[in-house]
């Protein structure tokens, strides 16, 4: 039976959306986009899911799917990562995920589904464009496209030189996007620099800006939560090397030097998957707490959260995060740069050297007024420009001008 959609009456447009990995939990930055861009589609649209499991992971998020499924999705269809593909024309990462028995079963699942338009998030799905039927619109979603071009690849994922020494990888990353997007009915992306790298690729004009954001709701602190005075945070997903040289940074270099003008400073480095370098920084006021589900605690408890990290493009979904938490924030120039409308000693402090860093966080430790005064600042600006109901909203403009031009 046809689901009506609330808002109109009128039988909900059943959108396939098309993932890497399958975004619950959500652990990592690009997983909380999917995440929250299905929960608030789901409120308008009928919305099935096709994705893999992660290795290692696949009977718990197996059984997720199923608690979901009928719920939340009319149907999720989870699949075990494929084996690496020999498919020598696809890079690394595509090839991953590339396998012609998951291109057969996301076309059964498009058809099972019925559904009016697919929605390709990551680049590395894109290949699956060419499984769907021809006459199916299918929307994609750019999350980031360094993979384009080596020096920015280098400036998000690469520790040191080596990423400028795979030059064949960009050159079939290239020929990839020439083969599969000009097939995509319209294009969403991260950041207009996403855009601008990917826009050579597209035939289509219909594009948006559809920026990292989070749900403010969710972030406001209980009032019986407690803060712990010294307290400061970084949250960060440890197998991607500007978030692990970021901590790295804060633990040795900066966190020291606060200790030293602050004796009751803690340190906490919390997030995902923490690596054998990053676990080892525990010890003393230095707590390495682990994988967890929901971060929100982390930052209700914390006074202050930094975000030293040099490496990255785009704006920076912990950032927000701790925005939204009511949390006074300071960051580094390249971290506080991918704000957009973000002014230091307004929504945020900036601050540039180790030692710069160090006592821009002790004053923040010391003052509560700026603290109370950078947090309301911050909170505006999340509520203003970094709301996910706007990337909702962008995405069904989007979706309503491809069916409306079938």
């Amino acid at each position: 039976m046809t689901s009506l959609n609330p808002k109109t009456g009128s039988p909900r447009r059943r959108v396939l959306l098309i993932t890497p990995r399958f975004p619950f939990p959500s652990i990592s930055g690009g997983e909380k986009w999917a995440a929250a861009l299905a929960w608030g589609l789901a409120e308008n649209y009928e919305v099935s899911l096709f994705s893999f499991t992660n290795p290692g992971d696949e009977t718990r998020q197996t059984a997720l799917a199923m608690s979901l499924e009928g719920k939340f999705f009319k149907k999720v269809f989870l699949l075990p990562r494929p084996d690496a593909t020999a498919d020598s024309r696809l890079p690394a990462l595509p090839a991953m995920f590339w396998s012609p028995e998951a291109a057969a079963g996301l076309l059964e699942a498009a058809r099972e589904t019925g559904a009016e338009i697919a929605h390709i998030l990551f680049s590395e799905m894109a290949c699956y464009e060419a499984a769907l039927p021809a006459a199916l619109p299918v929307v994609y979603t750019e999350i980031d496209s360094s993979y384009l071009y080596p020096w920015k690849s280098f400036m998000r994922e690469t520790a040191g030189f080596k990423g400028f020494f795979k030059a064949g990888e960009f050159f079939k990353a290239r020929a990839y996007a020439r083969r599969h997007y000009r097939r995509f009915a319209a294009a969403t992306f991260i950041t207009a620099s996403d855009g601008r790298d990917i826009a050579r690729y597209l035939s289509t004009g219909l594009t948006a800006v559809t920026p990292n954001a989070v749900a403010p709701a969710d972030f406001l602190l209980p009032p019986a939560f407690v803060k712990k005075p010294g307290e400061i945070l970084f949250l960060g997903h440890y197998p991607h090397y500007p978030n692990a040289d970021a901590a790295l940074r804060l633990a040795r270099r900066i966190f020291p030097l606060v200790k030293a003008g602050e004796s009751a400073a803690s340190l906490t480095l919390a997030g995902s998957c923490p690596t054998p370098q990053i676990a080892a920084l525990a010890g003393r006021d230095i707590f390495v707490p682990g994988t967890a589900a929901d971060i929100r605690p982390f930052l209700w408890r914390a006074q202050v959260f930094a975000a030293p990290v040099r490496y990255g493009l785009g704006t920076k979904g912990k950032i927000l995060e701790a925005f939204a938490a009511g949390l006074p924030v300071i960051a580094s120039r390249e971290a506080a740069a991918g704000v957009e409308g973000a002014k230091d000693g307004v929504h945020l402090l900036v601050a540039s050297s180790d030692r710069d860093f160090a006592a821009r966080t002790g004053l923040l430790l010391k003052d509560p007024v700026l603290r109370a005064r950078l947090a309301a600042g911050a909170l505006e600006l999340v509520n203003r420009k970094f709301s996910f109901k706007g990337v909702i909203s962008t995405v069904s403009e989007i979706y309503g001008r491809v069916l409306d031009a079938r």
